[in-house]
């Protein structure tokens, strides 16, 4: 078992906060080797999904709390074989993005070399209790609507480290919720953002397509594109997913915003709400010539949707600069859609100073 990479740093504040936690019983029950239970004490079980599960844990080391993400090595009953293709594109892209405050921080990745189908473990800096889908939840059980310059504060933290992603030619192409880490300061006067779970994420400026890009993202945050097949698209899938994270926030309720219950449902309910116009004059339709899509579309009627977005946010609950970010994240025409460096220079994000001199983050 190696570390292959690993960073320290000072002596964080969060040190006197291992104090206050104390001893705990977690880690007697979880089978890490140990390169990696040496190093980090497991504090509480954040999550599990197909492939792993997370926790949050002490750094002995750098004295810091962390999060330790196990990627399984075998098929068993509760997760699937990850390979080191998949673990390394997951490290790869997230050291390619370090340094960005809104991006989580790569501290290290461990392999264990001891065994064929030995485990895989990134570990990057604890960013937060609770994803985007658990927090809005939250906010909606206890009725605490998001004013909207509470969306603007988290679409601005997720848009800029959007751009970072893209700047250091990585698509991420899984933009959900559970992707964005929510920290909520003790003071309640900060939210801090941060974009996780780059596991499906790939160059930018990769040739060959592998026709995994359906299968990156669940179908509510799928952009148009990739639904109708194409293989030709860039960082606007990512927008695509911010754009409707940013519809979640202001609704309020917590679900997803296009959810169906299946795929062609979903697809449907996008081409309501944001109109099919725009993905009819997309030129990429023709190009991908199986069957003339343009067509089909118009034969299942969804010519016809004109779009409703604006009557499902009027302007009492998001204003004219908001709204044109939000329908320009979700413009259905991949050409047109925002990318996340423009969308940061629309009027919505900008800031003006005593001077009255403006400044675009």
């Amino acid at each position: 078992m190696a570390a292959v990479s690993a960073e320290e740093e000072e002596e964080p504040p969060e040190a006197a906060m291992k104090k206050e936690l104390g001893p705990t019983p977690c880690g007697s029950c979880i089978a890490w080797p140990p390169a990696v239970s040496e190093r980090y004490e497991p504090l509480e079980k954040l999550g599990e999904g197909m492939f792993g599960d997370v926790y949050k844990a002490w750094d002995r080391v750098g004295r810091r709390l962390v999060a330790v993400k196990r990627l399984s090595g075998r098929t068993d009953d509760r997760f699937v074989e990850t390979s080191l293709r998949y673990f390394a594109r997951e490290a790869m892209s997230l050291g390619a993005c370090r340094g960005h405050p809104s991006v989580v921080k790569l501290v290290a990745t461990h392999a264990d070399s001891a065994r064929s189908d030995g485990d895989c473990f990134l570990v990057t800096r604890y960013a937060g209790p609770l994803n985007l889908r658990q927090y809005m939840r939250l906010r909606s059980v206890q009725g605490r609507p998001f004013l909207e310059a509470e969306v603007r504060d988290a679409m601005r933290q997720l848009l800029s480290g959007a751009r970072r992603v893209h700047d250091a030619g990585v698509l991420h192409r899984d933009m959900v919720p559970e992707n964005v880490i929510v920290d909520e300061r003790r003071d309640g006067k900060k939210v801090v953002y941060r974009i996780c779970g780059f596991g499906v994420s790939e160059r930018a400026a990769r040739p060959d397509r592998d026709g995994s890009a359906p299968l990156a993202s669940p179908s509510p945050y799928r952009a148009p594109e990739i639904f109708l097949g194409s293989q030709d698209y860039d960082g606007r899938v990512d927008t695509w997913g911010l754009g409707c994270i940013m519809a979640e926030l202001i609704a309020g309720s917590g679900k997803p915003f296009f959810g169906a219950n299946l795929d062609a449902k979903v697809f449907e309910k996008m081409q309501r709400a944001v109109g099919t116009q725009g993905i009819v004059e997309w030129s990429g339709l023709q190009r991908l010539a199986r069957r003339d899509l343009a067509a089909e579309l118009r034969e299942k009627g969804y010519a016809t949707y004109t779009g409703c977005l604006r009557e499902v946010f009027p302007e009492k609950q998001l204003s004219e600069a908001g709204f044109e970010v939000l329908s320009g994240l979700l413009d259905a025409n991949p050409e047109r859609r925002l990318t996340a460096k423009a969308a940061l220079r629309k009027p919505w994000f900008r800031r003006f100073s005593f001077g009255g001199c403006c400044f675009v983050p």
